[in-house]
């Protein structure tokens, strides 16, 4: 028996997309309703029937029929490349009703809780493999086992008194009060931190600005800083830069090499190529990944996204740009398109259970501005980024200004669902493609190096840099 076999029932995950699609046509919106409210794409470990289950949420919530060729209609092509009319046809016709979709149901959600209690054993093995202290093992499978609970919880009735969660919220702030809650995620700057009170779990933050302002190296540092400092899984979903350019990006930073004279090999001191050396050593000792395919759509970056987490974990995504990701559906309008997408990437978040940083692009209103300071309202495209949105933060750096020449750059959280709107100052070093906390003048590399504790902020190990 294949391990694939192993993890999951391919006839159960049928029977639950074929038997919605039988209800629809037979007119039992009951049964769908019901057969829905059991599942979530999460629980399908085939990419493309979990593809498939995420066109027939759509179609339900646009109030359509569900069948082939509704759903083909939502979304042409499933991750495999199949074409999804044809593949949802075949389910269709192969359940024969929808007498046991409810046992289907629960068989799916079964094993997708089979498949996180294995997750939860690997995980702790690879920590203790690399060497992890044995209380941070056993903080992060008590979340994990929290997690867990969440998972086999979901499929029940949507609604419980609120009496029924106080146990949990007082079990987290003991855990708090006792040091036993998994360490919070850190953007390696300490005012930062302070504004956005760390990064949380199932949270979509918008990095927004202008071209050239910074939101990209900003974006791409948040990210090492939690894969290389803080021992994390990140991976970056680049429609913008290429993989050799941000891995450039992530040297300069890691190794205060200036961008300039990386083009210059043959003018390269001894000392540049040490801190290049032991760049490309700290990178090589992460897990961090990238992925540059130009035009994914949301189904592809889920898929490459659930497919990372189930391999070897994940702890953060980015998403460089919002507006390139691509779209199915050719007849909607620029608006409509990116407003799906912002939607579809709030729910990854709640999906993966992990921050997701999300890219984007302001209009030019805040050019017009005395100040030309950016709002969360000058979002390009979709209001409904804002709305999505749990955190936004806007770059702003003024190259006009006195303070902007000497690289100082503002973040702005404008929106913040559990941090009132505040600003911080960083210093922007361009040369090295890096923020780094401010202090009134711009710190030389080695002190930069000599204060970053970022480890310990970030997953709780400590830095041995």
């Amino acid at each position: 028996m294949s391990q694939e076999r192993e993890l999951y029932l391919p006839e159960a995950e049928h029977g639950v997309l074929g038997a919605i699609m039988l209800a629809s046509l037979g007119g039992n919106q009951a049964l769908v309703d019901d057969i829905v409210g059991q599942v979530t794409s999460a629980d399908f470990y085939h990419l493309d029937n979990a593809a498939l289950f995420d066109a027939i949420s759509d179609c339900l919530a646009q109030g359509m029929p569900v069948d082939p060729v509704t759903v083909s209609a939502v979304q042409r092509l499933l991750p495999s490349g199949d074409l999804t009319l044809v593949y949802a046809a075949t389910i269709s016709d192969n359940v024969p009703s929808t007498a046991n979709a409810m046992v289907y149901a629960r068989h799916v959600r079964e094993w997708a809780v089979l498949r996180k209690i294995i997750d939860i054993g690997r995980l702790a093995a690879h920590q203790v493999a690399e060497g992890a202290p044995a209380p941070q093992i056993i903080a992060e499978a008590q979340q994990a086992m929290a997690d867990l609970r969440d998972l086999q919880a979901a499929g029940k009735a949507g609604y419980k008194r609120m009496a029924d969660v106080i146990p949990v919220v007082l079990d987290n702030m003991d855990n708090v009060l006792n040091d036993k809650a998994p360490p919070k995620l850190s953007t390696g700057l300490v005012d930062l931190d302070k504004l956005i009170g760390f990064l949380r779990p199932k949270s979509m933050v918008v990095i927004a600005g202008r071209p050239a302002s910074g939101k990209t190296m900003l974006g791409l540092q948040i990210v090492n800083h939690v894969a290389i400092r803080g021992r994390g899984v990140g991976l970056i979903i680049s429609l913008e830069m290429g993989e050799e350019e941000l891995t450039i990006r992530t040297i300069a930073s890691q190794g205060g090499i200036d961008l300039r004279r990386m083009e210059e090999v043959k003018c390269l001191e001894q000392d540049e190529w040490n801190r290049i050396g032991l760049a490309a050593s700290q990178i090589n000792g992460a897990e961090f990944y990238l992925n540059d395919t130009p035009g994914m759509t949301m189904a592809s970056i889920r898929m490459e996204a659930r497919r990372l987490q189930r391999e070897r974990g994940l702890d953060i995504l980015m998403v460089d740009y919002l507006g390139l990701v691509g779209t199915d559906a050719k007849s909607q309008n620029r608006a409509d398109a990116v407003a799906k997408v912002s939607i579809a990437m709030k729910n990854l978040a709640k999906e993966l259970g992990i921050p997701v940083l999300v890219l984007a692009q302001l209009n030019r209103n805040p050019a017009a501005r005395p100040d030309k300071k950016p709002k969360s309202s000058d979002l390009r495209d979709s209001g409904q980024i804002e709305q999505d949105a749990d955190a936004v933060i806007l770059v702003h750096h003024d190259p006009e200004s006195e303070a902007g020449q000497q690289g100082v750059t503002e973040l702005i959280l404008d929106k913040g669902r559990q941090a009132p709107p505040g600003s911080c100052l960083v210093q922007r070093q361009g040369q090295y493609a890096r923020f780094v906390n401010f202090a009134g003048r711009e710190p030389s590399w080695e002190e930069v190096e000599q204060g970053r504790s970022f480890a310990d902020r970030a997953r709780g190990r400590k830095n041995n840099g």
